[in-house]
């Protein structure tokens, strides 16, 4: 007997942010493909879209870009806030906004 999920009404959260995200040198060319690739691993985060890019700071071993996102998860917007603020790929959230 198949355990199915009956509960097909899932909530989804959508939120504009700027966050600073840490690309390894080792990663591909380009960079914003890159974050919005990171940025899609974390828990909770459904999907991730890339409004523009804010800054590019090199490092010695990886570049720190800060993006404009929008990004819809299945958790409540604290809760994002707190998982992208653990993420080891996230440098900083500056700016963590509900749409509607």
């Amino acid at each position: 007997m198949a355990i199915t999920d009956t509960d097909t009404e899932q909530t989804t959260t959508t939120v504009t942010a700027v966050l600073a995200v840490r690309i390894p040198d080792s990663a591909g060319d380009d960079l914003a493909t890159d974050a919005e690739c990171r940025l899609g691993r974390i828990e909770g985060v459904r999907a991730v879209t890339i409004d523009g890019l804010r800054d590019l700071e090199p490092r010695f071993t990886a570049t720190l870009v800060t993006v404009a996102v929008t990004i819809e998860s299945g958790a409540a917007v604290e809760d994002l806030r707190e998982g992208l603020s653990d993420a080891v790929c996230v440098d900083t959230v500056d700016r963590l906004v509900a749409n509607g």
